[in-house]
C-alpha cells in the first residue's frame, strides 16, 4: 500500500514540473528566452 502510495505521490511532482515547465517556456517566449528553452529540450 505504501509503495502505491509512492508511486501515486511521484505522477503527481512529474504533472507539476511539467506544468511549471509549459509556464516557464511560455514566460520564457514572452521575453525571448529561446535559448533556455532549446537547452531545456536538447537536455529532456
Amino acid at each position: 500500500m505504501i509503495e502505491q502510495w509512492i508511486l501515486e505521490d511521484e505522477r503527481e511532482l512529474e504533472a507539476r514540473c511539467a506544468r511549471f515547465r509549459a509556464a516557464k517556456q511560455t514566460l520564457d517566449r514572452g521575453d525571448g528566452g529561446d535559448e533556455i528553452e532549446d537547452e531545456e529540450d536538447s537536455a529532456a
